[in-house]
């Protein structure tokens, strides 16, 4: 039967910071599963939610284009993070950052509530792509034309706000938004929101533990273990921040370096007999200085692979943490409507109805567990490349020292003409360029000390997330046992 059309009004959904969405879908997204989070927001009974595709709540004022981009990503086997402004069954809205990752059989969503100035840059950029689809569909043009076109501006829009690409983009985005929502969190709960209501000692010895108890004690430590994994990202981004700082500057010192080389061949030139030794050094200077702009080609190069490389690291250890700390919600639920003793089949049905727990915590642990696989090469990718890095550092720094030596003759043969201020000045302004680029390389060499460090904690850290993860997999494959309680009322 089809549904009744919904006509969207200026009205909210009320979302907290704390509160996480979760459903998945098949390959064709069409809803396999949704958390309670899911059907409290888009106003619909998750009886009609089931079987449903997801574009039901799709908003007419989200362009084309960013669904389009969702679906290259995910068909492509890769998560993909975006802004998206949903509408429930009775018009109102709820913006929501979704993480979406693909499953075996289908496609997982985590959803949380928006608040970066990332969001406030996407909402300013969504209605220019909207505007440029309808503006393109009046004219007559296809819906997959309209599409194109509309990516095509989007690409420009995120190039002229400092993202290089979509991947960049959402990267920052998760960070950004993974930390806003932190705060918000820590200002009103004084902690972490997977250390709120966390079990004690005392609930876990106080007899045998039940299977959703003990998924919810091994999940907690997972998402303790990834919690304090997101905590290293912060010396990643600073890496990331001082890398493209001092990209930019090493290319404008070669370039003044160039130019300062050949006005003292200029001055040595003019200066004649005088000049003889002056215009040796300046050949020299000159040398040196092609070699540094050459090496800083190089270095600009690897800084931007680096830099992709970092973002990805970023992203999939925000990730993990977001998917670890949903399971961990929705494992939390499971066993507070297990816990009580008066509680019927008939109730735990009405809070889950028609659907599998194993199942849905089975898709979770699958995702999160995909993504730990990833994030080793990932990150073993990114050591490579900040090798690589520090050995184009280490020959930009040595042909600075080299260009010393240079400077510090010319300084001596400069001062022996010390009726010349023009060439002395220009003599120590090379000088002071040399000294400002080694001390920046300096601090560059320093914070790929920290993250150095911060990347073989983090390493040692996946073994203990995957042995939790384990855990907490072997407690959830008990909930999905016919003769528990819990799992057999909820199954479909």
């Amino acid at each position: 039967m089809a549904r009744t059309k919904v006509q969207p009004r200026d009205t909210e959904v009320p979302f907290k910071a704390e509160d996480l969405i979760f459903s998945t879908t098949d390959n064709k997204g069409f809803i396999r599963s949704a958390d309670e989070v899911f059907v409290q927001m888009s106003r619909y009974p998750l009886t009609d939610m089931l079987g449903q595709p997801h574009s039901m709540v799709r908003h007419p004022a989200m362009p084309r284009c960013v669904f389009q981009l969702l679906w290259d990503y995910i068909k492509d086997g890769k998560p993909i993070g975006a802004y998206v402004k949903n509408m429930a069954s009775d018009g109102s809205y709820y913006n929501v950052f979704a993480l979406v990752s693909p499953l075996t059989d289908g496609y997982l969503s985590v959803r949380l509530k928006p608040t970066s100035k990332f969001f406030h840059a996407a909402h300013k950029i969504y209605p220019q792509l909207l505007a440029c689809e309808n503006n393109l569909a009046n004219e007559g043009k296809t819906t997959a034309q309209c599409i194109v076109e509309s990516s095509k501006l989007l690409g420009t829009l995120l190039k002229e706000s400092g993202f290089e690409s979509y991947d960049a983009f959402m990267y920052a985005a998760l960070e950004e938004e993974m930390r806003s929502r932190d705060e918000q969190i820590h200002q009103t709960y004084r902690c972490n929101l997977w250390e709120l209501n966390a079990l004690s000692p005392s609930q876990v010895m106080r007899g045998k533990p039940d299977a959703a108890t003990l998924s919810v004690l091994h999940t907690e430590r997972s998402c303790n273990i990834a919690g304090k994994t997101f905590e290293r990202v912060s010396s990643l981004l600073a890496l990331q921040a001082s890398l493209n700082k001092n990209a930019r500057a090493i290319m404008r010192v070669a370039d003044t370096l160039g130019m300062s080389s050949i006005n003292v061949s200029l001055e040595a030139t003019r200066l004649g007999e005088h000049g003889r030794c002056l215009s040796v050094i300046a050949s020299h200077l000159g040398e040196t200085s092609q070699t540094i702009s050459t090496l800083a080609d190089s270095l600009q190069n690897q800084i931007e692979v680096t830099s992709v490389s970092l973002g990805s690291a970023v992203f999939r250890l925000a990730s993990t943490r977001l998917q670890t700390e949903t399971m961990l919600a929705f494992s939390r639920k499971i066993r507070s409507a297990s816990a009580d003793a008066q509680a019927t089949p008939e109730d735990v049905l009405s809070k889950f109805p028609r659907q599998q727990v194993g199942s849905m915590l089975g898709d979770l642990q699958y995702s999160i567990e995909q993504m730990c696989e990833s994030l080793r090469p990932t990150v073993t990718s990114l050591i490579q490349d900040m090798r690589r890095l520090e050995t184009d550092i280490t020959n930009v720094k040595r042909a600075m020292l080299t260009l010393r030596f240079a400077q510090l003759g010319g300084k001596i043969e400069s001062s022996r003409l010390s009726d010349d201020a023009a060439v002395i000045t220009l003599i120590e302004s090379i000088g002071t360029e040399i000294v400002n680029t080694v001390s920046q390389i300096s601090e560059l060499e320093s914070d790929m000390l920290i993250v150095g460090s911060d990347l073989k904690a983090t390493y040692r850290q996946f073994d203990d997330l995957a042995a939790s993860l384990t855990k907490s997999k072997e407690a959830q494959f008990k909930l999905g046992q016919p003769d528990k309680h819990v799992s057999h009322s909820l199954a479909a």
